[in-house]
Order: structure tokens, then C-alpha cells, then sequence
């Protein structure tokens, strides 16, 4: 009888029931026992110890980089909780037969609701003036200190990348009246054209003609870094800009240094650059509203990812299949046990 482990790391707390059903019913037990480990992201002790023994891993944002993964010697997949998959070095993975999948189809609504209320905030000037009321300030003096506002019908949303999220903002941004611009080198005219937003060729004329953009790349060595202050400075006077994707896709100093000099009205964002520490230039703006990473969050969609992931695992493990939502394809022919694709 095989042995199989399957270790679930991450913050979420011990209750795995879920994924203990999803993976054993992959498995004939009369072939296999199965035994299915909750880790806590923050046991760095215990991760260690176990990640050589395990076949599989469900994780959110645990790193594996080339020397973690060379010690998983028994490992077939890696399975991310998440969307984004910049903690795993897939080069390496694909080396050493190791498939990694993600959910790309989970909190799309959560991302593009989170994404359309901090634009809706900043627009307002929701937080601003909430302040302004608990201090007891109601006068109109008061309030036009702090800035102009400006209705949206008849002004332009851009999007930075179009794929699920951004088209569900697309849809959103038009009911309140706006006009959508989108940038996506990847993407063929017709996608554009089926959404109705309208395509640019680059980053420049984006920033030159949108009054709100929002972020939704994916963070990889080309896109990390390239929102910088040359970029922020094209903007019309008074745009916004939000960020639900990933901190280090903006040159923070540059954010912080466009809002404070006036080159933006305001900006929303749901990451920052460092989400160990918590340390951010961003903190000190009052026309800066943060959230704590929580955009992709509602019930249901946790409960969404959890089973995705798990099938993923028990597609490779249990069924012998290539899994649905597999990254590295070029993992294809290299994986340790052969898969049916």
C-alpha cells in the first residue's frame, strides 16, 4: 500500500474537511492511505520537516524556489489557494516534474467589486469626508478644501491587462456611464471589440487618456516595477489610480511622490510592496485608502478556491490526470508519474 501526503499550508486555520473529501474520493483506498497535514504558513519549522514527504501541497503564498524544490523529491504538484503563482519558481518546478496550478476563475466578482468600490471611494472622497464629519466640519469651506469632483459620466476608466477581473470592472465601470480603454499586448482586437472597451497599443496612451485606471497584471519579472512616476505624470489632472493586483507592479516612491505633489487626485490599493513588514510611504497620505490584501475575499469564494485546489491535487495524485488548471504546461512529458492529459 502507497503511502500519500498531502500537506495544506496556510493561514486559514485547521479545518481541512474539505479538502480531506475532495482528495480521498481521487483515491481507490483500497490501493492508498492518505493522510492530509494542516501546516500554518508561519511554522517554518514544521514545513521544512514535512515538504520532502509530501506528494502534494496546497498552499496561499508559501516561496518554493529552486533549493525548496529539489528537496521535495516525492512531490507531483503544487496547488496555490490563489490567482497569482510569482512565489513559485516555475522554472524549476518544470525541471524537476513538478506541475503548479492555480484557480485563475475564483473571486472574480470579489476583485472587480473591491476593485470598482476604492474607485468609488476615491471618487467621492468617502474616507476624506468621513473624517471631515467626525471632526464635526460640515461647511462647504471645508469640503472643497479638499479637492474637486468631478461626475463619471462621460469620463474614461483604463485597465492595465483584460483578462477575467478586468472584464467584470469593464462591465461595472460602463453602468455608471464611463468609457473603457484596456491594455493588453497579448490579447487579439475581437476580445475588445466583444466587451466594447476600447483597445491602445501602450502603457503611454492609457495613461494619457484614462481619468481612473486600474491595475490587474499579474506580478513577473517584465511587469514588476512598470508604473513608475513618468507614467502617474501622463494622467489628466485628477486621476486615480487602483491597485488590486500585486504592490511591486508600482514603483511605491513614485506613488507616493505623485499623490503628494499632485500629479493624482487619489489612489486606492489593496497590496503594497512589503506584506511582511506592513511598511509603507503610503500611510502617510489622507488621499490613500488601503485594505489589507482582503479584495479577493467573501465566503464563498474561499470556499471556491479550497475545493479547486483540491481537485487539482486529486487529479494528479489520485485520477493520474493533468490538472485543470496547470501553469507550467511545459511540464507535459517531464512530470514524475506519467498523467493523462
Amino acid at each position: 500500500m502507497n503511502n500519500i501526503k498531502v500537506l495544506v499550508i496556510n493561514d486559514e486555520g485547521g479545518d481541512i474537511q474539505l479538502e480531506k473529501e475532495i482528495i480521498s474520493r481521487s483515491i481507490d483506498s483500497g490501493a492508498d492511505a492518505l493522510t492530509v497535514l494542516y501546516i500554518p504558513a508561519g511554522d517554518t519549522e514544521t514545513i521544512e520537516k514535512e515538504l520532502p514527504e509530501a506528494h502534494g501541497v496546497i498552499s496561499v503564498y508559501t516561496a518554493f524556489d529552486r533549493k525548496t524544490l529539489e528537496r521535495m523529491k516525492k512531490c507531483r504538484i503544487i496547488a496555490t489557494q490563489t490567482i497569482g503563482i510569482n512565489t513559485i519558481d516555475l522554472d524549476a518546478a518544470t525541471e524537476l516534474g513538478i506541475c503548479v496550478t492555480n484557480v485563475p476563475d475564483y473571486c472574480i466578482e470579489e476583485v472587480a467589486l473591491h476593485t470598482a468600490t476604492l474607485a468609488m471611494a476615491c471618487v467621492r472622497k468617502i474616507t476624506v469626508y468621513d473624517k471631515l464629519a467626525r471632526n464635526k466640519k460640515w461647511g462647504i469651506d471645508d469640503i472643497y478644501k479638499e479637492g474637486k469632483i468631478h461626475r463619471l459620466q462621460g469620463r474614461t476608466y483604463g485597465l492595465v491587462s483584460f483578462g477575467n477581473i478586468a472584464k467584470r470592472v469593464a462591465e461595472l465601470m460602463k453602468g455608471f456611464g464611463m468609457k473603457v480603454m484596456a491594455y493588453d499586448p497579448y490579447l487579439e482586437e475581437s476580445v475588445f471589440k466583444e466587451y466594447d472597451v476600447q483597445k491602445v497599443d501602450s502603457l503611454e496612451e492609457l495613461f494619457s487618456s484614462c481619468n481612473i485606471i486600474s491595475l490587474h497584471t499579474p506580478l513577473t519579472p517584465k511587469t514588476e516595477g512598470m508604473i513608475d512616476l513618468n507614467l502617474l505624470k501622463k494622467m489628466p489632472e485628477g486621476g486615480i489610480l487602483i491597485n488590486t493586483s500585486r504592490g511591486e507592479i508600482v514603483k511605491e516612491e513614485d506613488l507616493y511622490h505623485a499623490l503628494k505633489e499632485g500629479f493624482l487626485d487619489s489612489a486606492g490599493v489593496d497590496v503594497i510592496i512589503d506584506e511582511s513588514q506592513f511598511e509603507s510611504p503610503l500611510y502617510e497620505l489622507k488621499n490613500v485608502i488601503v485594505t489589507p490584501h482582503v479584495a479577493y475575499y467573501s465566503e464563498e469564494a474561499l470556499t471556491e478556491c479550497r475545493q479547486k485546489a483540491a481537485e487539482q491535487i486529486g487529479d494528479v495524485i489520485g485520477r493520474g490526470h493533468m490538472p485543470k488548471y496547470l501553469v507550467n504546461k511545459s511540464v507535459k512529458g517531464r512530470t514524475k508519474t506519467a498523467l493523462i492529459s
